[in-house]
């Protein structure tokens, strides 16, 4: 009796070589053909000044905030924690007094908010901000 041998069947796989490419490609395809929706979001008004209020000088304290970062207040030259000490003792003269805020434009809000947390634990709460009329 013959032996008969078994045929081998063909081992079957799948060239990897340009797998990579072929991924680039389709990430390149869906990168340039998505088109992405741009969210509108809200519309924000920023307020203007349409006309000037004098505040009188007596009840008013002025701080001046420099683009350094350097404070003074009626151009008493202060550090942060020292705002909430000064603002309490011209509240003390003054119940009504009103914090008037003159600042550069480039000064860094940081430093306006740790003065107006300063304001706040003064309990100094009646703010201006300076405004330029609008022309």
């Amino acid at each position: 009796m013959a032996k008969i041998k078994k045929a081998k069947k063909p081992e079957t796989t799948i060239p990897t070589a340009s797998m990579s490419d072929i991924a680039f490609l389709l990430l390149l395809f869906f990168m340039v053909s998505t088109v992405f929706v741009k969210e509108k979001g809200l519309n924000v008004t920023m307020p203007q000044a349409d006309e000037i209020q004098k505040i009188p000088r007596d009840q008013s304290a002025t701080i001046y905030v420099d683009r350094n970062g350097n404070i003074s207040i009626d151009d008493l030259i202060v550090s942060i924690p020292d705002v909430k000490w000064v603002m309490q003792k011209k509240l003390i003269e003054n119940f009504n007094v009103i914090s008037c805020f003159r600042t550069d434009e480039n000064t860094n809000y940081g430093i306006m908010s740790d003065i107006l947390n300063q304001l706040r634990e003064a309990e100094t709460l009646r703010v201006s901000f300076e405004a330029k009329l609008k022309r």
